[in-house]
């Protein structure tokens, strides 16, 4: 009879503990409508010149690279879509601008998660010890968004630069690559921190 009250025993002792249940987090306190007001006009203000340098330099790599994506928007087999020719601007506009801007926020999301992960350690720890192919296959993925965007990013600039008036170093279009990756990251770490961070009640 006792017997099976030591298996019983012996069950719960075999169960692992998860390090992330062993304390309990801080109470948090809500960001205030200044924190919110500040976050938005920021934003209001850094995205747009970040999407015109995607419109500019990313656009260009991909028409580089890919020549299909040189197709004019008015071009497209879309219902209305050839009104935009009679609109200054709007009859340059082409399928990489398009690309280039959901390059962009697909990026800025993937460096957002990746900062969400890493304040997180302890509990990225235990999904990569649960499934560690899906976290494999996703670092691989985001892996591949990141470089590659970089990539084409070098490859844009490098053609602007090719056919400008003046040379300049070989070193410039590296080091812009390397400051625009940075500032790519910089970015997420700054919406995963906002969105995850906050003053603990004191």
């Amino acid at each position: 009879m006792f017997e099976d009250f030591r298996d019983f025993d012996e069950a719960f002792a075999d169960a692992p503990v998860s390090p992330v249940s062993a304390g309990s987090s801080p109470l948090r306190r809500k960001k205030t409508l200044k924190q919110k007001l500040v976050f938005c006009a920021a934003n209001l203000i850094i995205m747009p010149v970040i999407a015109i340098v995607y419109a500019t330099v990313i656009a260009d790599g991909i028409r580089m690279l890919m020549p299909i994506f040189r197709r004019k928007l008015y071009q497209l087999p879309i219902p209305g879509a050839g009104l935009a020719r009679q609109y200054d601007g709007w009859d340059r506009a082409d399928l990489a601008i398009i690309v280039a801007l959901l390059l962009f926020v697909v990026v800025t999301w993937v460096w957002t998660k990746v900062f969400v992960q890493l304040q997180h350690y302890e509990s990225m720890a235990i999904q990569v010890q649960r499934s560690p192919i899906v976290f494999r296959l996703l670092a691989f993925l985001a892996a591949v968004l990141v470089i590659g965007d970089a990539g084409i990013f070098y490859v844009g600039l490098s053609s602007q630069t090719s056919s400008g008036w003046s040379e300049s170093p070989g070193w410039v279009v590296p080091a812009a690559t390397l400051i625009y990756s940075c500032g790519l990251a910089v970015i997420g770490w700054w919406h995963s921190d906002y969105q995850h961070n906050s003053s603990p009640l004191v």
